[in-house]
């Protein structure tokens, strides 16, 4: 993108030095004829923006191969004859989107990690060098890092096994305005060394099948970098210079003034202990919102007054403004609901309905998924999350407000409601969860979900864990390896598969469903340490998270837990223990469930089957954060490290029983029982003798699955 404002500059620079010689020898032929052709230029140069979303830029070269596409349908854009109307979003797997309304306009919202715009005539750029895309995208902080810059985007261009990332640079600042914007990426369509050919436009590709369009998951140019929340309206494909220039183009109209938000991010109201912080439940039959008050609400050992929708329908005023104003950023909200979960009403559901997108009142719908009521005879915090919610909520005026909640069935006592926003940037806050004992599935902390999953063919054991499934870009066997002695049945990347992938299946929902918070997931791989291998590494890579509320893959693990194991060829069975803590359920190309793909690093780069790594093991825990499971981690390692005054210290992780004993084979007493998922540190009393430690956790449930630990 510099080098192209400098072509122009350079450009116009030798024009003005040119009419300047011209007129310094007094040819005025030469003049006149220089100054009609630079007028052209100088009128190009002349239209910058910021330009009008409801049109294409007047920037745009009608006579350029141009794909595209308008994904608002009431628009009425005057699109070129000889422009394509053929570019669609290629969608699945992690490259969701819904529909949104922002500013009166409406658009496309990524649900998920990436962008795959999809182009039928993809081979027509089989001999461009360099390919501009033209976006109109809604300026929103989902743009920007935590820091204020603007996010790195890339392009992924070719098919699997002939793949490549094209950078386009970073968002330009100014974007992040409450704006429709136009925004134009420059993409490097380079040369594959594989083929011969460049990466977009070849149909070369052996992997090439019926439904592609020259790219990766049914997509041609794939964005990555920005993730959950990019808002797009317009897409348009075509050669370098097809829409103007960059400086021409990335040039954003200004944010409205508004005050700095607040560093609070939580209101509520308690109607069993009268309290409120800001926040009002509107009781008004005009606006169909009604509710009605009892005492004496709950199971008989934990009566509470609460209230109970008389409408279906209830909605949440906040008073003075107190969490910001609607022209401050959308951000994603957290609702939280303290309801009689009453057996009588078991099946019945609720949750989010309708919020605002923006300060001019445009609604949007909540599209995750209700809450439904199991019966338990409890009191339980629930919590929504809802994304790129405003503040000038759904008809709560003059008050600000969050989402409506709406009620399907049976009407629950609800005795608290908590609305908070998840701050970003340099808020004091910014990132914390405004109300952390509400959970997205409470079930978690009250129920018979299992903790414990093992595949371990070797000794027939298939604890609601199995082999994954073979397919794309996780190409897996299972035989026997290990060394003479030990032969085992593992699973490997397939050899000659040009793949490091490995996954495994869980089964009967072991852990519970999708719909539940981020698990801590403890794991123990045990895997042939191949002499033959040596130097070749194994790691947990791409998961499923909730990425507040909303299910995102992780394209491998964060600092600290971004570890690997590498092999030093010992000829042996060896375990590798790893901890994710922020896993969900919901498999990356693994159906139903998974938790985590597994990935090799080769030994040699140049040869992908030196990372052909058999495991023949595999154990998850899954430490519950509440509950009878709180805190267990059957599979932790416990440290022993050096005290003073010649004594030791033990620490581990969680819920179990410290043991001691003078020698190896026991007998073993109890000195130290926890319950709880925190690190715990015990100090040997006793200096200068010989002693033996080991955990003892509670003994598994028979009911969560078979061969247990």
């Amino acid at each position: 993108m510099k080098s192209m404002a400098f072509r122009i500059v350079v450009c116009l620079r030798n024009t003005l030095e040119a009419l300047h010689g011209a007129k310094r020898s007094g040819l005025t032929g030469a003049l006149a004829t220089l100054a009609l052709a630079a007028a052209p230029l100088a009128s190009l140069q002349a239209q910058t923006g910021p330009f009008s979303p409801n049109d294409w830029p007047p920037t745009i070269n009608a006579n350029a191969t141009v794909d595209y596409t308008v994904l608002d349908p009431n628009a009425a854009f005057n699109s070129p004859a000889g422009w394509n109307n053929v570019l669609s979003l290629a969608g699945g797997g992690d490259q969701t989107y819904s529909t949104i309304t922002l500013n009166g306009q409406t658009g496309d919202q990524t649900t998920s990690t990436y962008l795959n715009i999809v182009d039928p005539n993809y081979t027509q750029f089989a001999d461009t060098p360099v390919i501009d895309v033209l976006l109109q995208v809604y300026g929103n902080s989902f743009l920007y890092n935590p820091d204020g810059t603007g996010k790195n985007v890339d392009f992924l261009e070719g098919q699997l096994n002939y793949l490549t990332g094209a950078p386009a640079g970073t968002i330009p600042p100014g974007a992040n305005n409450g704006h429709w914007n136009w925004m134009l990426l420059e993409v490097t369509n380079a040369i594959d060394a594989k083929t011969g050919f460049r990466y977009l436009g070849d149909t070369s590709y052996p992997q090439q099948t019926g439904g592609q369009s020259g790219g990766v998951n049914s997509g041609t140019l794939r964005l990555e970098g920005i993730g959950t929340g990019l808002a797009v309206r317009a897409i348009a494909i075509g050669p370098q210079g097809a829409f103007g220039s960059s400086n021409q183009v990335n040039v954003f109209a200004s944010a409205p003034v508004c005050a700095p938000e607040p560093d609070v991010n939580l209101t509520y109201v308690d109607f069993n202990q009268k309290v409120t912080n800001n926040l009002i439940v509107i009781n008004d039959v005009n606006l169909g919102e009604t509710y009605e008050t009892q005492t004496g609400a709950g199971p008989p050992d934990d009566l509470r007054t609460a209230i109970y929708s008389t409408s279906g329908l209830m909605n949440f005023g906040i008073l003075s403004n107190y969490l910001g104003q609607p022209c401050n950023t959308p951000h994603t909200m957290e609702l939280g609901i303290e309801f009689y979960d009453d057996p009588s009403m078991a099946g019945s559901t609720f949750g989010p309905s309708q919020y605002a997108t923006d300060a001019q009142g445009d609604l949007a719908t909540y599209t995750g998924s209700p809450y439904t009521m199991a019966g338990s005879g409890k009191w339980l915090k629930v919590a929504f999350y809802i994304n790129q919610v405003d503040l000038e909520g759904a008809g709560t005026s003059p008050l600000t407000g969050g989402p409506t909640l709406i009620f399907n069935g049976a009407f629950p006592m609800i005795d608290r409601v908590e609305l908070g926003v998840i701050r970003e940037g340099t808020n004091a806050l910014a990132g914390q969860i405004p109300a952390p004992d509400y959970r997205i599935n409470p079930l978690i902390c009250d129920t018979n979900y299992g903790y414990y999953a093992e595949w371990d063919p070797h000794d027939g054991i298939t604890n609601n864990l199995d082999v994954g499934t073979s397919g794309g870009d996780q190409q897996m066997v299972v035989q026997m390896a290990g060394p003479t002695n030990d032969q085992r049945l593992a699973e490997a990347p397939a050899p000659g598969s040009g793949n490091n992938n490995i996954q495994f299946a869980l089964l009967n929902q072991a852990f519970g469903p999708n719909l539940q918070d981020n698990s801590h997931v403890s794991m123990v791989l045990t895997y042939y340490d191949d002499p033959a291998l040596a130097g070749a590494k194994l790691a947990p890579n791409a998961y499923y998270s909730l990425v507040n509320g909303t299910p995102t893959i992780i394209g491998a693990p964060h600092a600290p837990y971004n570890v690997s194991v590498t092999l030093k060829g010992t000829g042996k069975w060896q375990d590798a223990y790893f901890e994710l803590p922020d896993v969900n359920f919901q498999g990356v190309n693994q159906g139903p469930q998974s938790v985590v793909r597994f990935q090799t690093t080769p030994a040699d780069p140049n040869n992908k089957d030196t990372g052909d790594i058999f495991v023949s093991r595999v154990r998850f825990d899954v430490i519950r954060p509440c509950g009878p499971f709180e805190g267990i981690n059957m599979l932790q390692p416990a440290g022993i490290t050096a005290g003073t005054n010649a004594n030791v210290n033990v620490q581990w992780f969680g819920t179990a029983t410290l043991q001691s004993a003078t020698n190896l084979t026991g007998s073993y007493n109890s000195v130290l029982s926890i319950t709880n998922h925190q690190a715990n540190t015990y100090t040997e009393p006793t200096t200068n003798s010989a002693n033996f430690f080991r955990l003892k956790y509670p003994p598994y449930p028979p009911y969560l699955g078979t061969n247990a630990p």
